[in-house]
C-alpha cells in the first residue's frame, strides 16, 4: 500500500511517504551541517535534537502547489494535516486536484484543518488576542506557514468536491477509512474530512 503524507514537517509517519518543503530536508542530508548550524546559533536546541534523532531523514521534498512527480492512479491514501489553509484557495484547489489525480480509484484523502466555525466561536471581544494570534500568527517568521484561507465543514467539502472527489464526508478524529487513522490524528480539535476518489 502506498500512503502519501503531505506537509509532515517534523511529524513523519511510519509506513508513509512523508513530504514537505522544509529546508531541514537538505540539512539532514549533509553530514554535520545541523551541528554546525547549532554551534553558530542558527538552529535551536529542539531542532538540533530532531536532526540528531534523524527526524528529517524520513522526509522527502514535495511542493504541494505544483504538479506532483507521482504517476496517475498510483497512491492508495493521502493524509494532509494543517496544510491547506497555508495556501490561497486557488493553490489549495490545485493541490486537491493533484491528490485526486495520483490516488487510485476508491483511494482516500484525509484532510485536517483548523475549523473556522470553532475559531469564530472562540472570539472574545474582551480578549481578542487568541483569535488574532491564530489568524495572523505573529510568531511565525517568513510567509511559508501563514494562514492564507480558512475552512468550515461546508467550504472544505466544497473544495474537495470541486477537486474531483465524488464522496466527501466529515469524520471524527481517529475514525474513518484512511489507513492508520487511529494513530495519525495528532490534532484532535481539528476539522477532519475524507474524500473518496
Amino acid at each position: 500500500m502506498i500512503k502519501l503524507h503531505i506537509g509532515c514537517f517534523d511529524v513523519p509517519l511510519d509506513g508513509w511517504y512523508n513530504t514537505d518543503i522544509t529546508p531541514h530536508i537538505i540539512i539532514a542530508r549533509i553530514p554535520f551541517l545541523a551541528a554546525v548550524l547549532h554551534a553558530i546559533g542558527a538552529m535551536d536546541q529542539k531542532r538540533f535534537w530532531q536532526h540528531r534523532d534523524g527526524v528529517f531523514r524520513n522526509v522527502h521534498y514535495l511542493n504541494a502547489v505544483k504538479r506532483f512527480p507521482i504517476a496517475n492512479d498510483s497512491v492508495d491514501a493521502v493524509y494532509c494535516s494543517h496544510v491547506l489553509y497555508n495556501f490561497s484557495r486557488h493553490s489549495a484547489l490545485f493541490c486537491v486536484k493533484e491528490v485526486n489525480r495520483v490516488l487510485k480509484p476508491r483511494g482516500v484523502f484525509r484532510v485536517a484543518v483548523i475549523d473556522l466555525d470553532t475559531l469564530i466561536q472562540s472570539y472574545d471581544p474582551v480578549h481578542p488576542e487568541y483569535l488574532l494570534d491564530v489568524i495572523y500568527q505573529p510568531t511565525i517568521m517568513g510567509e511559508k506557514n501563514h494562514m492564507c484561507w480558512s475552512y468550515n465543514a461546508t467550504s472544505l467539502k466544497a473544495l474537495l468536491q470541486e477537486g474531483g472527489f465524488t464522496t466527501v464526508e466529515r469524520v471524527e478524529p481517529g475514525k474513518g477509512k484512511c489507513p492508520d487513522v487511529e494513530r495519525i490524528d495528532y490534532r484532535p480539535g481539528s476539522l477532519f474530512m475524507e474524500g473518496i476518489k
